[in-house]
């Protein structure tokens, strides 16, 4: 097993009452660093995030961070999990994308408030951010 992958595993393991350990979350991200994983780490932590729609990874926190480093590159990775299978994690970062600029990711938001095979928590909270962004 990878580094990569035993860290995503420490991650997913100390997921209790809808939460990640954040200690553990940010020592799991230090060793991915560490082990020098880059934008390649990117498609894994996308598809813990896939695997917990509904938890808590921070706020936003070491993943995101970890994560939005790679920018832009990282954001074609990003849609393709959200079209795949939205958590609220991601759904959150492209609503951060937004924040940066990219207006044109709300039709992106708006596509995953209209549908049904995903968790409901999930799809209230990107029809909050998309009242958020029609009201700033």
């Amino acid at each position: 097993m990878s580094v990569l992958d035993e860290e995503i595993a420490k991650i997913e393991q100390s997921i209790r009452d809808g939460e990640a350990d954040m200690a553990v979350m940010y020592e799991s991200i230090d060793n991915i660093k560490s082990a020098g994983y880059g934008l390649n780490a990117v498609g894994g932590l996308l598809s813990l995030l896939e695997r917990h729609p509904e938890v808590w990874f921070g706020d936003p926190g070491a993943i995101v961070h970890f994560i939005e480093q790679f920018s832009p590159d990282y954001e074609i990775l990003l849609l393709e999990s959200v079209k795949r299978s939205p958590s609220f994690t991601t759904v959150f970062m492209v609503n951060r994308c937004i924040n940066a600029g990219k207006n044109e990711y709300i039709n992106v938001l708006k596509d995953v408030a209209d549908r049904t095979d995903i968790h409901e928590y999930v799809r209230e909270q990107t029809k909050a951010f998309i009242d958020f962004q029609a009201n700033k």
